[in-house]
């Protein structure tokens, strides 16, 4: 009976929390790059309906493909360094902000007005920097700053070049690197852990 409860608490961990099978990794990508792709052709609307692909992504993907390897899985426990990563990437964005404020700064500037877009970089990365918190996932916090730092350069950038959008280019180029990050932790995911196939008593 406990190993029936501790396999589930243990399907359950890795559900939720594991972040080794790339999942989370594809998820933001998908949502950073589908966001620039989408804006890019002109489709605004259908930005709304792109929640559910990382969704889609997350469940079929923890349902097919790290599910049946909760046999082999071992849960990493040693990744105490969370906090120091969490603190590092957020000091970084803050700086960046700031950095961002003094460089635009004028007399007749409305930070708040003119860079929409950066402050919403800057939103987006605490929720990522959070989520890598929480995850205990290292990486995310890169993934933050990558976000932040496209939509801020990418901002202010394109008020000095007409001929292409370089805001939603650098979005889709920032959301195309996560994806296949992402691509790269599943497959190392899916050749370091077999599939365990495994009968539960009832």
């Amino acid at each position: 009976m406990s190993e029936i409860v501790n396999l589930k608490e243990l399907k359950r961990q890795i559900y939720l929390y594991n972040s080794e099978d790339g999942l989370v990794d594809l998820a933001i990508g998908l949502v950073s790059f589908g966001f620039g792709a989408l804006l890019l052709v002109d489709l605004p609307a259908m930005v709304g309906v792109l929640g559910l692909i990382p969704l889609l992504t997350w469940y079929l993907g923890k349902r097919y493909l790290t599910l049946p390897r909760v046999g082999s899985i071992q849960p990493n426990q040693g990744m105490k360094t969370q906090f120091v990563g969490f603190s590092v990437s957020m000091i970084a964005i803050g700086v960046g902000v700031l950095l961002l404020f003094i460089l635009a700064a004028g007399p007749e500037t409305d930070l708040l007005a003119d860079h929409s877009l950066a402050l919403f970089g800057f939103v987006l990365a605490l929720v990522i920097s959070a989520l890598g918190l929480l995850m205990k996932t290292n990486r995310l916090y890169y993934y933050a700053m990558l976000v932040f730092l496209a939509m801020a350069i990418g901002e202010i950038l394109n008020k000095s070049i007409d001929s292409v959008d370089v805001y939603l280019l650098a979005v889709i180029i920032a959301g195309g690197l996560i994806i296949l990050a992402g691509i790269i932790v599943l497959i190392r995911f899916l050749n370091k852990y077999p599939v365990v196939v495994m009968e539960e008593s009832r």
